[in-house]
């Protein structure tokens, strides 16, 4: 700090902390954006969840409501089943991917009209990667009256494990279960194009911010070297020329520094001085 000139330690002094206020402004704001994005993905998030959950529950709903006057009739139970099987297995929604199928308390799968093989056989031990038993929870949370799973399931339009919901109530008559669920992995594509639009947000902001920011600093740096020069620097330099040619013998340089501030008391200094000395060679003169 000592070797620099007295402009470049006020420009430092100026530019230094502005500097570092505009930095931590860009960081709360990138930090304000980020947080703000994140909660509304949960947000987003929460909304879709909650829709698919309450489409499940108004398919299971209808599901129910089309098949209780079939059990509920006085024909034998064996026709009555058939009926029921007949229509469960004839529902189909959204663009025929949605399906009922049916479990017995046991895990016995009694209809499963997409994959016919598992009908009969115990599912109750099947689970995903992630070793969610999903026809065991499905089966609890039905039981219990209702309830939804989520768990990973191979997709066919992907070829690939994707996130599956699904949902089950209780159907005490015939001991079973009825379930549906379908894909979910829309919500994280969602999701995922709703952080690329906050990442390219912050991305923004920063290039945005940090070139106001430059444009600030050049416009400061540039107004306080002309003030520097011209209110500090120059005079400065003009009272170090007057001292350098009194310090020559030359006692009639004109001081012609004009200032209210320190640099002006340094003045009328250099002035009362110049005065003394003149009085002193004045006497030195005559003896």
């Amino acid at each position: 700090m000592k070797n620099l000139k007295i402009k470049h330690k006020i420009l430092l002094l100026t530019v230094l902390p502005l500097t570092i206020t505009l930095v931590a402004l860009l960081f709360i704001s990138i930090a304000q954006i980020r947080s703000l994005g994140e909660a509304e993905i949960v947000q987003v998030r929460q909304t879709m969840m909650e829709a698919k959950k309450e489409s499940l529950k108004n398919y299971l709903a209808i599901v129910k409501t089309s098949i209780l006057p079939i059990i509920k009739s006085d024909q034998p139970e064996d026709v009555v089943r058939q009926k029921v099987d007949a229509v469960l297995r004839s529902i189909r929604y959204g663009s025929n991917n949605g399906y009922i199928f049916a479990i017995a308390y046991d895990g016995i799968t009694q209809v499963q009209p997409i994959k016919i093989s598992l009908e009969g056989k115990n599912t109750l031990e099947l689970e995903d990667e992630n070793g969610v038993r999903f026809i065991e929870e499905l089966i609890r949370a039905a039981r219990n009256g209702s309830g939804y799973v989520e768990y990973m399931w191979r997709k066919p339009s992907i070829e690939q494990s994707a996130p599956k919901l699904a949902y089950a109530v209780d159907l005490p008559e015939f001991n079973w279960i009825l379930g549906t669920g379908f894909y979910i992995d829309d919500i994280d594509l969602v999701i995922e194009r709703r952080q690329r639009e906050i990442d390219d947000k912050v991305k923004a902001t920063t290039i945005l911010s940090l070139v106001v920011g430059l444009v600030i600093l050049l416009v400061i740096i540039a107004v306080n070297l002309w003030i520097s020069n011209r209110a500090l620097v120059k005079p400065i330099r003009e009272l170090s020329e007057s001292a350098r040619q009194m310090s020559l013998g030359k006692m009639d340089t004109e001081i012609n520094v004009e200032s209210n501030d320190e640099i002006g008391e340094l003045a009328d200094a250099v002035k009362r001085m110049q005065k003394s000395l003149l009085v002193i060679f004045k006497k030195l003169k005559q003896k």
